[in-house]
């Protein structure tokens, strides 16, 4: 359903951008780099399922896809603790308790041998777990400090900072995660400044900084014009701000993309619907 107020779209936004920001860490492969967050995992097909998972996470509309290969990386890895903390993670913002108090404690109780970051990983979900509002930004503070070139040390602290409502801390977080993902994407893949842009661009909203959330999508949308996000995202920017002709462009342009996902075509249909009405409203 396409958001109808500035205060829904943040609400949507905040479920939806959860996972991809949480399974924004990844150490790329089971090498160990004491300068940046490792990841444990003891099988290669393992590692190989959570970093399809991480692919379709990027996607959005490929969330459930998402959790069910985390869930398989389990299957193959039963003391992948980062799987666990993805899923705890996910189900947690989509508000299944039940879900993440099982993943959550599953990742708490593994007994083999975390690296630091995932240690630090381990106490945010202690904390959750005692209660689910914890302000856990002081351990994201402690990710930083130990990986300061890191971009997903950063991605970490930005989030946290999010989720606690102090928008211009994570800002500065998230543009630091930015700037350091660049440096990154030249042996973990083109894609890790991904996430940055876009909670960039969501956060400005938040804070009512629209021409600083408009240069953020547009700074996305340069640097990956072949990805579909991209224009959804810049969709959401002309939603917030009212201009539901524009969005319904850019929906559509999403949609021409890869038309397997439909549901970039609904919501550039509900914009244009939308923009008929103020259209009719304004000939009055």
């Amino acid at each position: 359903m396409l958001p109808q107020s500035k205060k829904e779209l943040a609400r949507i936004r905040n479920l939806l951008w959860i996972i991809l920001v949480a399974a924004f860490i990844s150490s790329c492969s089971r090498a160990v780099n004491k300068d940046v967050m490792n990841l444990t995992a003891h099988s290669d097909k393992a590692l190989d399922l959570y970093n399809q998972a991480y692919a379709n996470a990027f996607r959005i509309l490929e969330l459930d896809k998402a959790v069910a290969l985390y869930e398989k990386a389990i299957e193959e890895d039963p003391d992948f603790f980062m799987a666990y903390y993805q899923l705890a993670t996910y189900h947690l913002f989509h508000g299944n308790d039940r879900e993440f108090e099982n993943n959550a404690r599953a990742a708490i109780q593994i007994s083999s041998r975390l690296s630091s970051g995932e240690r630090i990983q381990k106490k945010v979900l202690e904390r959750w777990l005692a209660d689910q509002e914890s302000n856990v930004s002081d351990l994201g503070q402690q990710l930083v400090k130990m990986f300061p070139n890191d971009p997903d040390a950063y991605m970490n602290l930005g989030f946290y900072q999010y989720m606690a409502e102090h928008y211009p801390e994570a800002i500065e977080a998230f543009e630091r995660a930015e700037s350091l993902g660049l440096k990154k994407s030249a042996y973990c893949g083109p894609k890790l400044a991904i996430v940055p842009l876009c909670m960039l661009g969501y956060t400005y909203l938040n804070t009512g900084q629209v021409d600083k959330a408009r240069e953020s999508f547009d700074r996305y949308i340069q640097r990956y014009p072949e990805d579909q996000n991209p224009y959804d995202c810049k969709a959401d920017y002309f939603i917030y701000i009212g201009d539901y002709k524009s969005a319904a462009a850019s929906y559509l342009k999403a949609y021409q993309m890869d038309t397997t996902h439909g549901e970039f075509l609904e919501r550039a249909l509900e914009a244009g619907k939308l923009a008929a009405a103020n259209q009719t409203l304004n000939d009055f």
